[in-house]
């Protein structure tokens, strides 16, 4: 998406509701917080893009207790960050680069290492054998919104959407830059794929922004819709449990999916922009960035 198509889509306002039945906390991050991850020492890692036009001036933020300090500089406009074990790994627009523990940023992989023109790059995930990584590029993401109407993607049904190019693809890249096609462009139900998890040893998950469509791809490689009806998903992450969690940046609201789709609880709603949400298993925490109120939402899980 064009900087000023983005700059455009931040400024709707919406009133945050309280949590229902669910502790939480918020704690003030920066601005534009969108994905976050532990990583090195346990700690939490959120990219934070800053200004919409400036290039240069994102950062990765470290969050130790309630305080975030930057912890790497240099950044364009991040998005999805994952953790390999020994890197930091994020979407940054057009490339894809990595952080090491001093906080070192080098690239992973430049716009012109790619297989075809790179669009929007967005979320990130680990695979299961830590060797490589999945990143989804967004396709013709500024043909899906109205441009007369803030963040409102066009009707399912319209002749935009019906003319919308399936341009959307998941690439696989291993931790030495090699890049190869793990879901191709031209996939109906998934035009726009925003979020990716890991399924399993080999397949993914994936969250289609302007369907809605909620797709597994099986270790067989079949694209299978799980759920629908989720317009705006921005993060898949399953809870290793059988469970899904997901958000919806343009409704800011998140989910949890159950009965491999069928069942769908809303966790979180009335938030400005639910961004790209984190699991943390371990500490049974839902980690949500609010990118448009600058903030981290910490929800208790079981």
């Amino acid at each position: 998406m064009k900087n000023q198509i983005l700059a455009g889509l931040i400024l709707s306002i919406m009133v945050a509701t309280p949590v229902s039945g669910a502790k939480n906390k918020t704690i003030k991050i920066g601005e534009r917080p969108e994905s976050v991850t532990k990583g090195f020492g346990g700690k939490y890692y959120i990219t934070v893009m800053n200004s919409a036009d400036k290039e240069g001036d994102a950062v990765i933020k470290l969050l130790d207790g309630d305080k975030a300090t930057v912890f790497a500089k240099g950044l364009n406009e991040p998005k999805g960050i994952a953790f390999t074990g020994n890197y930091l790994v994020t979407a940054d627009q057009t490339r894809v680069m990595k952080i090491d523990r001093e906080g070192k940023v080098s690239i992973l992989a430049d716009k012109k290492s790619f297989p075809r023109e790179v669009s929007f790059l967005n979320d990130v995930a680990v695979s299961y054998d830590r060797k490589s990584i999945f990143v989804t590029d967004m396709g013709a993401i500024s043909k899906m919104f109205d441009p007369d109407k803030e963040r409102t993607l066009w009707p399912l049904g319209s002749k935009q959407a019906k003319e919308l190019p399936a341009l959307g693809c998941v690439y696989q890249i291993t931790l030495d830059g090699k890049i190869s096609d793990a879901v191709s462009p031209g996939q109906e139900l998934v035009p726009g794929p925003n979020g990716v998890g890991r399924s399993g040893k080999t397949g993914l998950l994936l969250g289609d922004f302007f369907t809605g469509n909620i797709v597994r791809k099986t270790t067989k490689g079949k694209l299978r819709v799980i759920a629908k009806g989720i317009r705006g998903a921005d993060a898949v992450d399953p809870d290793g449990k059988g469970g899904i969690y997901v958000s919806s940046w343009t409704q800011g609201k998140v989910w949890k999916l159950t009965n491999n789709g069928k069942k769908k609880e809303l966790i979180l709603e009335g938030l400005k922009s639910a961004a790209d949400i984190f699991v943390d298993r371990k500490a049974k925490k839902l980690i949500v960035p609010d990118m448009l109120a600058g903030t981290l939402i910490f929800v208790d899980i079981n």
